[in-house]
């Protein structure tokens, strides 16, 4: 007598194998890890901005943007801006590139800016995602010092679902800023968590700032 599987038997051996495999897909979840990684490099490139602009600050007791009469000349006084603006330090000249059409160059300032010629900050910095004209406002790295304070943040827009799902929970990390002309003036606790369209926008996304409070 030949012993093998029944039909009923092999249907369930498939049927556990594709229970397995489906979660073992959502324990991986590569979009998620995609994002988790995205997050990670942005936390990265906002502490080494945060880091420049404090070195700078201990060298020059003045911030970049004290620089420039467009923005203020005294370390007390109130900034907030995208990492790409002048003032930040980063791009020279405000003006930012795609890569060109016969592959000169890579995007990114077209201009160094304080933190760079002063070495701050390598120059491959400026040739970021975030300084491509390309570059949506809900990828741009947000700069903001508040008045009489010389704590400066940086902050960016979460990728990963780990991290939005923090959004509005009590204690969170997450918080929300206030945008006045289109520059950061305040950062408040993160309280209400966004609905899934809003992330993309900065004036009702939650950020991940640094340093982490």
């Amino acid at each position: 007598m030949k012993k093998g599987f029944t039909l009923i038997e092999l249907l369930v051996v498939i049927t556990l194998i594709g229970i397995l495999a489906i979660a073992v897909l959502s324990a991986l979840n590569p979009i998620e890890q995609i994002n988790k990684a995205r997050d990670a490099r942005k936390r990265a490139d906002s502490s080494q901005v945060l880091k420049a602009v404090d070195r700078y600050f201990a060298s020059n007791e003045k911030f970049p943007w004290n620089n420039y009469d467009d923005y203020n000349t005294s370390v007390d006084l109130e900034f907030g801006g995208t990492a790409d603006l002048v003032g930040v330090g980063i791009c020279g000249n405000g003006a930012t590139t795609t890569a060109l059409a016969d592959g000169n160059g890579t995007g990114g300032c077209t201009e160094d800016g304080y933190l760079i010629t002063t070495q701050e900050l390598k120059s491959q910095f400026g040739k970021r995602d975030y300084f491509k004209d390309t570059a949506l406002d809900a990828d741009k790295l947000q700069v903001y010092k508040a008045a009489a304070d010389p704590s400066v943040s940086v902050c960016f827009i979460p990728a990963s679902k780990a991290t939005r799902d923090t959004a509005g929970a009590v204690g969170t990390a997450l918080k929300t800023l206030t945008f006045t002309g289109g520059y950061v003036s305040e950062i408040a606790e993160c309280s209400v968590a966004p609905a899934a369209d809003e992330w993309a926008d900065p004036g009702t996304a939650c950020f991940a700032c640094i340093p982490e409070e």
